[in-house]
């Protein structure tokens, strides 16, 4: 359907159309007093000074007189000066436009009433109330994660079934305009990532007055949480139904292994070395399970290939006999191989061995020991997990931390029939360096049902793929129902795919003809991408496009936590002191 394109204008708002005023009209005093004194010199009447403040002085103390010359200098010069102020903001007004009209003809063009109202307020908390009922309803009706664009007031909403995929480049205002507003909207439960301490600090103490706060911080990336000391029992992940304690031991070796390599290879020899120095973990990881043994002791035993304690173990239940004589059959490798194995092992077990995490993962005196069944039940307590990147990273540990919190998530959600009774929400911001989660992709349309709402933060789709693998994250961008670009990214394959998912636009064009009948006008349909690669790379901040499942894409605008409409008393508590 062919769309009239029309021409944007600059938008200012009434302070700046105010001041702009104020400054035009004493310039054009100002000029009109010089224009007058220039004017009166010239027809020799007297030495009137070309300062305009001396001359007002002299004009209102009877000084000088105003004469007929002066009045013909006034009306020249403002002349002049306003042809040159308007070729001026003529200008200014081109290149202003130049830089945003293509964004703003988007805007227009791919505004959607209908996509519009399915977010809006009302729909979205009908929507909650059926998933729900109106008691979490009346005090949610969802996220809202951005606002109509030039309706302020007009803001746009998630519900409870609704993941996100959210991709903002670096100072791009992901945390002041998704990850706060959500942490303080959230109805219950609160997860949330990140590798810096601009999240704790801002959050904290609105946080501490929903229930009791953790912030499990390995790497001391924030010290002013004032916390008592806590530690998690990583190995509370395996415990349960021994028929499933195997698998859920190899989750966990999933875990530490994509944290130290991130997505494995699809063939080769190196998938070899993986699987089986994976699979050595996951043995080690039930074994210390079984025996009540801290998850440091598999660091210890992985570091000693002669250390037959697993298998005696693992020997020891009857159910996992067969699993001893795997154990036993990687000891009988010939050395090189078994050497290779363990090697791959010891690498992905590597953050066990560190001296400031072991004060995070094992029993302390006077410690408090977190339990993550009582959490996901209670009514409004925060978990903050954070980690950074480097030698010292603690991805494998944060990252099992967060998969222990979704899988208790996970069962409380199914003594309730399979969902939350209030959703949880679980904002992973820096997910490619916090939150080294195999699982993820393959869980959100699982948890999108579950009411745990998971909003995954990248600063492009490259960082997804070193996590996940291209199919991983391939899966992870379809399956999020709210897909929100921030702009500052230059990842070319995911501006393409964005690029072609904005798709294209029938554009008519006109032109005229003459000849001996007179003027004639033909117009004509030309395809138009609606928004290039270099658009979305130079998508300006405060925008953003949305992809929305089942609707229409659409631009919108942004929301930083401080123009919220949050009571005092919540402002007031949200920032830093």
């Amino acid at each position: 359907m062919a769309r009239k394109q029309t021409r944007n204008t600059p938008v200012f708002d009434g302070e700046m159309l105010a001041m702009m005023a104020f400054l035009g009209l004493v310039v054009v005093i100002a000029l009109g007093l010089v224009g007058g004194a220039v004017a009166e010199n010239l027809a020799g009447r007297g030495n009137v000074p070309l300062n305009p403040l001396a001359l007002a002085k002299g004009l209102i103390a009877g000084t000088y007189s105003w004469t007929a010359p002066m009045t013909v200098g006034v009306v020249v010069l403002v002349v002049i000066a306003a042809a040159i102020g308007g070729v001026v903001a003529v200008g200014v007004a081109r290149r202003e436009l130049k830089g945003d009209s293509e964004i703003r003809q988007a805007q227009r063009t791919l505004h959607s009433s209908q996509a519009v109202s399915s977010l809006s307020k009302k729909q979205v908390s009908a929507q909650t109330t059926k998933l729900l009922g109106e008691t979490v309803s009346s005090d949610w009706p969802g996220f809202q994660f951005a606002h109509v664009a030039g309706r302020p007031k007009q803001g746009l909403f998630s519900g409870a079934e609704d993941l996100f995929l959210i991709i903002f480049g670096p100072r791009m205002g992901k945390t002041t305009t998704q990850v706060i507003p959500a942490i303080i909207d959230a109805p219950g439960v609160v997860v949330t990532t990140s590798n810096k301490p601009d999240i704790v600090d801002d959050t904290i103490r609105y946080r501490t007055g929903k229930g009791v706060v953790w912030v499990f911080d390995p790497q001391r990336i924030t010290m002013s949480a004032d916390q008592p000391f806590w530690y998690v029992d990583l190995l509370d992940m395996i415990r349960g139904d021994k028929d499933l304690m195997d698998a859920k031991a190899a989750r966990l070796a999933d875990i530490f292994c994509c944290a130290a390599r991130g997505a494995t290879s699809g063939g080769g020899t190196d998938t070899y070395w993986v699987d089986m120095g994976k699979n050595l973990l996951a043995y080690y990881l039930l074994a210390a399970t079984i025996d009540e043994r801290p998850i440091t002791d598999v660091f210890m035993w992985i570091m000693d290939p002669d250390n037959h304690d697993p298998e005696a173990i693992l020997a020891a239940h009857e159910e996992f006999t067969q699993l001893a004589d795997a154990l036993s059959a990687i000891y009988r490798l010939p050395e090189q191989t078994r050497g290779g194995i363990f090697s791959q092992a010891q690498q992905m077990a590597s953050p066990l061995g560190r001296i400031e995490a072991k004060k995070w993962i094992t029993p302390r005196p006077g410690a408090t020991k977190f339990d993550a069944a009582a959490f996901v039940r209670s009514t409004g307590d925060t978990l903050y997990v954070l980690s950074k990147e480097g030698a010292d990273n603690a991805a494998a540990l944060t990252t099992a931390l967060v998969a222990l919190v979704m899988s208790e998530a996970e069962r409380y959600g199914e003594e309730h029939g399979g969902r939350l009774p209030v959703p949880l929400l679980a904002a992973l911001d820096e997910a490619a360096n916090v939150v080294t989660w195999p699982e993820l992709p393959a869980l959100y349309s699982h948890y999108g049902s579950r009411s745990i709402i998971i909003m995954t933060i990248l600063q492009s789709y490259a960082q997804g793929v070193k996590v996940w693998g291209k199919e991983g994250m391939e899966a992870l961008w379809s399956a999020a129902a709210i897909l929100l670009y921030g702009g500052g990214v230059r990842d070319k394959e995911m501006l393409e795919k964005m690029e072609s998912l904005v798709g294209r636009v029938d554009e008519e064009t006109f032109s005229q003809s003459y000849s001996s009948q007179g003027r004639s006008t033909s117009s004509s349909l030309r395809e138009k991408t609606i928004l290039t690669v270099s658009d979305l790379a130079s998508l300006p901040r405060g925008k953003a496009v949305l992809f929305a499942a089942t609707r229409a894409p659409q631009i919108v605008e942004l929301d930083p936590w401080w123009e919220r409409d949050w009571p005092d008393e919540v402002k007031a508590l949200v920032g830093k002191e």
